[in-house]
């Protein structure tokens, strides 16, 4: 099976070399300071092919100068050197000098700095990288060559080897992000089947791990949700996997504004790792190749667990841009179970063991703090016309499901709640149906896991078909109740519709004639609803 390759977006780092002294920053600042420059420069060049704007600047740091240095100046200057390219194509070195007992330029002090312990008590260079939709090796190749380049401008001889030397083992990166950019009704179908919801319900009940989950969908769907994991929480989804991260889908706020022909109208799917989501950590320059194949990793296994193609030929997935070419890569990642089902199937069994197992009051309890979102023990007494002692009993033997922390009462896992407000806000209530349809559908699942994508679509959503006297679909029959509604706290039907059509696809068949056949399924406010499976995924 063929992937996507990822393309790079952001990446930031130190890269420390002691290989020349303070070499190629006194060069700089020779060229640069006085005439005809007084600190400013910009120029045109190309690099291997590629043509770039280069601008030189000069800032002030924070660094007083040696009496060595000969400068009447309080502060040495730091040397910006900004790149751009084609696009968005972007890169940004600064190069400041280091040496032994740095002191602050205003009050005298030694500078606490990590050169000396990590490096050594020797002159060198340190240069902080900023590049953009570059390789981060590509933009360690860029620096040396934008660096003659200004000194070839100049009409000045510069050390040909400066930078050109592997950085020191001390270098570090603190961020690196990758990005694919998919068509919009694809990255509707992530949202609405909810890998990052799945991903937070699988780590609710597990100890030791923290997320955060962020959803902006207030002008347009997927305009920023992002899931913000550490790294105790990446292990936990991904073996082996060691690194803080976030994985974040993209779009516009208005995305309408340009054509639909422009990539910037379909959403970005991205993964970030930067050093707050690793407790303030930086890593080693040398371990980015490892950081890259895991963000592609759980790049590529968010998308692979909703049943979104990986491949990029022929399937209408991946969109490209100035930057991401939407290739197949050389190489595959390596692709894991979906964690997320494991929970959903014991979550599921656990619920409706309890449901079934429970009495008049336990029920009552049940109802109303799925609905309330939360009761005390006396409060639920005085509410339902109960001795506390009952509520008490009745809390005990729901302890599968619920707990009880001084007197609150709340569901153990949030995925409890959900359904059952859900269920009990419907026309059609009753938690006895409500189990027979969890078993009816743990009962099909178990017998079908080496079966046709659309069997199991049938056996995930409780749905029946049936064919007409040439053997083609006439029915789709889901006793589930369904929303017309996006915001609605039931499954959106024009999903729904569409997963069928997809999984249908994927088994072998014809779209068109599923296509045609009549969905029917329960409406929130009781009833049955009737559409074409076609018509009502197209709405």
């Amino acid at each position: 099976m063929t992937q996507v390759e990822t393309t790079p977006h952001e990446s930031e780092g130190r890269w420390k070399w002691p290989d020349w002294g303070r070499g190629p920053y006194d060069a700089l600042s020779s060229v640069m300071l006085g005439p005809p420059f007084e600190g400013y420069l910009e120029l045109d060049v190309e690099v291997d092919g590629e043509p770039w704007h280069l601008e030189v600047s000069y800032s002030k740091s924070g660094f007083a100068p040696r009496l060595s240095d000969g400068i009447n100046a309080e502060r040495l200057y730091e040397w910006d050197i900004r790149g751009r390219g084609r696009g968005e194509r972007k890169a940004s070195f600064n190069i400041s000098p280091r040496f032994p007992n740095m002191r602050h330029w205003e009050t005298g002090e030694l500078v606490n700095l990590p050169w000396e312990n990590q490096v050594g008590e020797v002159d060198g260079v340190d240069v902080e990288f900023h590049v953009s939709n570059i390789e981060p090796g590509h933009g360690l190749e860029l620096l040396p060559e934008f660096f003659a380049a200004i000194f070839e401008h100049a009409g000045e001889r510069v050390h040909p080897e400066y930078f050109r030397a592997d950085p020191h083992s001390a270098s570090r990166m603190w961020a690196y992000e990758r990005y694919v950019r998919i068509r919009r009704q694809w990255a509707e179908k992530l949202a609405s089947a909810g890998v990052l919801q799945k991903v937070v319900h699988f780590l609710s009940d597990l100890e030791g791990v923290k997320a955060e989950l962020y959803l902006d969908n207030e002008e347009v769907i997927n305009h920023q949700n992002r899931l913000i994991l550490d790294p105790t929480s990446a292990a936990k989804l991904l073996p082996g996997h060691t690194y803080g991260r976030k994985f974040e889908i993209y779009q516009l706020a208005d995305p309408d504004a340009v054509s639909k022909d422009h990539p910037s109208y379909h959403p970005k799917v991205e993964v970030l790792v930067n050093k707050s989501m690793n407790d303030g950590e930086a890593w080693a320059w040398a371990d980015r190749h490892e950081v890259t194949e895991q963000i592609e990793e759980t790049l590529l296994n968010a998308l692979h667990w909703e049943d979104i193609p990986l491949g990029p030929d022929g399937n209408d997935v991946y969109v490209p841009d100035d930057h991401f070419d939407a290739v197949a890569r050389e190489e595959s990642v390596e692709l894991y179970e979906d964690p997320t089902p494991r929970l959903e199937a014991k979550t599921d069994h656990l619920l409706m063991t309890t449901l079934r197992d429970m009495g008049e009051t336990a029920r009552e309890v049940t109802e109303t703090v799925a609905t309330d979102g939360g009761s005390t023990v006396d409060g639920l007494a005085d509410e339902l016309g109960k001795h506390p002692a009952t509520i008490y009993r009745a809390i005990e033997d729901l302890g599968d499901i619920l707990e009880l922390d001084q007197g609150e009462i709340s569901f153990r896992a949030r995925k409890y709640q959900e359904e059952l407000r859900a269920l009990v806000e419907s026309a059609e209530y009753a938690i006895e149906s409500f189990a027979d349809r969890i078993q009816h559908v743990m009962g099909l699942a178990d017998h079908i896991a080496d079966s046709s994508p659309f069997q199991r679509w049938l056996a995930e959503n409780g749905a029946e078909i049936q064919y007409d006297e040439n053997g083609d679909p006439r029915t789709v029959r889901i006793d589930t109740i369904l929303s017309e509604l996006k915001s609605s706290s039931f499954e959106n039907v024009r999903t729904i519709a569409a997963e069928a059509l997809e999984k249908w696809r994927k088994s072998g068949n014809d779209p068109a004639l599923l296509r045609r056949a009549q969905l029917t399924w329960k409406a929130p406010g009781g009833g049955t609803e009737v559409g074409f499976v076609g018509a009502i995924a197209d709405r």
